[in-house]
């Protein structure tokens, strides 16, 4: 029988989501627009990373229910290179971007916060490029915090009404995304029809792929000796087929993800890895590419175009887990060790 400590494929699958992730985007911003499907699958691989989240965090918090530690380890993990991010780039706007003083000041305080929405760009700088931000990437972060936020509450409704409680959480994102999906007509709270399909990427929406995760943690013993790739090929199969029906994508989608998750990181022997730049690379390879463009550095041949931007963020996210998340990890397990 499996065991969740055994060795696992959890850092080499968040290295490969990311990568699909920059897939994605270097097709969009460079405008190639190649129609090949791993070029378009960045949807579901942050959709899969929402679900290995609320597998590991709620593994993280289960093994020290120590809520200040949680917090700290979070903190120290996230804040410190996403913090070094948003001041290179209100460097950049300031002294590229036409923007004011005010707007510089509004970019640095909505996206410290990680409400990167509310101002995603300085002044006119970005206009010319297929995407008006200098980093689209940063948007999932915010549900990321929101979920870290919430874990040890929902861990004690756990504790206390068992699996009824993440059921009804589950419910309740489900409730949230049908209404946007199917209710609102733009009159309640004062939004637009036009800005239904953003709400449904919020967090109240994504809590439901957490929520997956943290369901197959807590069975995963049940799952016994069998390998599962049967289940897996059939949950791939139901993700290509279905994954346009928003029924599916709205209930039976995120357990689809698990399952497939759950192959994919315990029952394919493990490919040991020595480093998961995954974070890294998420959040620095929207502004790499972003910058090539607007400074017209990128190659126009687009097999070198992709060679040269993916070569120079697997560097730099290489060199960030060395001299920056390591570090700080460290410093974070530092502090925890003192104070207890």
């Amino acid at each position: 029988m499996k065991n969740k400590t055994d060795s696992n494929n959890f850092d080499l699958l968040r290295n490969v989501l990311s990568f699909l992730v920059f897939f994605t985007h270097w097709n969009l911003l460079t405008a190639f627009d190649h129609d090949f499907f791993i070029f378009h699958l960045s949807g579901i691989a942050i959709d899969l990373f929402f679900v290995v989240s609320g597998f590991l965090i709620w593994w993280s918090y289960n093994g020290d229910q120590n809520v200040s530690n949680f917090y700290l380890k979070r903190f120290f993990r996230v804040f410190p290179l996403y913090l070094i991010i948003i001041l290179l780039q209100t460097t950049f706007f300031i002294y590229f971007s036409n923007g004011s003083v005010v707007e510089l000041s509004r970019y640095f305080i909505a996206n410290i916060l990680f409400l990167n929405f509310l101002s995603p760009t300085v002044g006119d700088v970005l206009n010319s490029l297929e995407v008006g931000a200098i980093n689209g990437s940063l948007w999932t972060l915010k549900n990321e915090i929101a979920f870290y936020i919430l874990v040890p509450l929902v861990y004690k409704l756990y504790v206390k009404y068992g699996m009824k409680a993440l059921c009804c959480i589950y419910v309740c994102s489900l409730m949230y995304m049908f209404y946007f999906q199917y209710l609102n007509d733009g009159d309640i709270f004062y939004i637009q029809s036009l800005t239904n399909e953003k709400m449904l990427v919020q967090f109240p929406a994504q809590m439901r792929l957490f929520l997956a995760g943290i369901f197959l943690y807590i069975v995963f013993d049940k799952f016994g000796k069998y390998n599962p790739a049967i289940a897996a090929a059939a949950c791939l199969i139901s993700i290509i087929l279905f994954r346009g029906n928003e029924f599916f994508r709205f209930t039976i989608y995120p357990f689809s993800l698990g399952l497939l998750l759950i192959y994919l990181v315990y029952y394919i022997k493990p490919i040991i890895t020595k480093f998961d730049f995954s974070y890294s690379f998420y959040i620095v390879h929207f502004p790499l590419i972003q910058l090539a463009v607007l400074f017209d550095l990128n190659p126009s041949n687009p097999i070198t175009s992709f060679i040269l931007l993916f070569s120079l963020t697997v560097l730099i996210s290489y060199l960030s887990e060395i001299y920056i998340e390591k570090p700080f990890i460290k410093l974070g397990r530092a502090i925890i060790k003192l104070k207890s």
